[in-house]
């Protein structure tokens, strides 16, 4: 019996980390969708294909240049669509190992949710104002507000089928997520 698998998406600095950090504390099984990436980055056939794809120069020392990457691709979208279908074709292969081998609901925080299409039981959008997001990510990141806008501007959420607010204490967005939990029948 496959497990259900929740999306935990969200804007950039909106707590979708903490989130899952929470549900993980609680016993339930998560995982990070960056995690995956970068360990994914690393992948010899990965790195090969990119090198064929963009050039030597994007693979240094085995590793994707993943800045250098993000500068050539962001400004052709036939090459970025490329690009995306070999990287995020690896995240899902190795997200559907990680779901084979789940034992209860799977928790997956998936900052780039458009990456892929999977079969998500529910999308959970975990939702802070903007004005909470901007000092956060300006705090966490070392990067100026318009930066910051720069990434919201880009990024886009798909239609939730519940709503994380986090826009108090940890205690307050603890009791969202408890009765998110409840409701999901979880």
């Amino acid at each position: 019996m496959k497990p259900d698998v929740i999306a935990i998406t969200g804007y950039i600095g909106s707590g979708k980390s903490t989130v899952t950090s929470i549900l993980r504390q609680w016993g339930y099984e998560t995982v990070d969708c960056d995690a995956l990436a970068r360990e994914i980055s690393d992948d010899g056939e990965l790195t090969r294909q990119v090198a064929d794809l963009l050039g030597e120069e994007y693979v240094t020392e085995g590793k994707l240049n993943r800045a250098a990457i993000r500068s050539r691709v962001f400004g052709d979208a036939q090459l970025l669509s490329k690009y995306q279908n070999l990287f995020f074709g690896k995240v899902r292969k190795r997200l559907d190992e990680i779901v084979s081998r789940a034992h209860g609901p799977l928790f997956v925080e998936i900052p780039v949710f458009s990456a892929f299409d999977y079969d998500w039981r529910e999308v959970w959008t975990v939702y802070s104002p903007e004005s909470d997001i901007i000092s956060r990510v300006i705090a966490r990141d070392s990067v100026d507000e318009t930066d910051v806008r720069a990434i919201l501007s880009r990024q886009s959420l798909p239609r939730p089928t519940r709503v994380i607010r986090n826009d108090g204490s940890v205690s307050h967005l603890k009791e969202a997520l408890r009765a998110a939990l409840v409701q999901a029948g979880l």
